[in-house]
């Protein structure tokens, strides 16, 4: 049940090059998109390496036996890579090594490269839980530096990025480092949980912008700049986008 998400990021159409911002508003949780993403990567073999902050690799795994695929194997056969930022910089801590944000780009790049040779294909980047680099240490310069190097190497791969991002309060680092994103972004999702508290029915709001295609000669009705709204019901196996008011 990822169809949905998939037809909004536009990623069942041959484009490239696409940076794609979840801003996750007050706390809320994206993770779902990511699931949806990597189910239909996986399905259409496109290489996939995932940056994570946030998540360990199990919880990854077990997201994907419930939607009828295993990570693991296909990790294996070259398909997934994984990276775990935050491993990483507690093993470099303890070890007294350097734990800058440009020496991990070098560790990353490498890995990419290395997917890339395997399965001669461009391959796509999920940077899962930008916010948790501040809770690593880093400050605003440092994180939009390394967020600006990362996009890089997608435009040098022909790839797309989805980066998971929670905004908090207005004067928060987090908030600053999400609207930087969002005006790199050739689409935008806010996700927000509903003002009202849990429901049966309703898991919460999804926003979707496309503030990139106001440069885009093929884009220029202004329709297309209008932000498309929905409800969104959470699964085991996916997610369901409905229209408001329809529930």
């Amino acid at each position: 049940m990822s169809s949905d998400i998939i037809a909004c990021l536009q990623l069942d159409k041959e484009l490239s090059n696409r940076v794609i911002v979840a801003k996750e508003i007050n706390g809320c949780d994206s993770s779902f998109i990511v699931s949806c993403v990597l189910n239909h990567c996986v399905k259409n073999k496109h290489p996939v390496f995932i940056l994570s902050t946030h998540h360990s690799l199990q919880h990854y795994q077990n997201i994907s036996l419930k939607m009828n695929y295993n990570l693991q194997r296909h990790m294996d056969s070259g398909i997934i890579g994984f990276f775990n930022i935050g491993e990483d910089a507690v093993e470099k801590l303890f070890r007294n090594e350097n734990n800058s944000l440009q020496e991990l780009i070098f560790t990353i790049k490498e890995n990419i490269c290395k997917l890339q040779c395997e399965t001669n294909n461009s391959v796509n980047i999920i940077l899962d839980g930008v916010s948790h680099l501040f809770d690593l240490g880093y400050d605003l310069r440092e994180v939009n530096q390394f967020l600006r190097n990362i996009i890089v190497l997608t435009y040098e791969t022909n790839a797309f990025i989805l980066c998971l991002c929670n905004s908090a309060e207005d004067d928060d680092a987090t908030q600053t480092i999400s609207n930087l994103l969002s005006h790199k972004a050739d689409t935008v999702l806010e996700v927000e949980n509903l003002p009202s508290g849990l429901s049966a029915d309703v898991s919460g709001h999804l926003t979707i912008k496309h503030p990139g295609q106001k440069w885009q000669n093929d884009h220029m009705n202004t329709l297309n700049f209008k932000p498309s709204k929905y409800l969104f019901k959470l699964f085991d196996r996916g997610v369901k986008l409905l229209a408001p008011g329809t529930v």
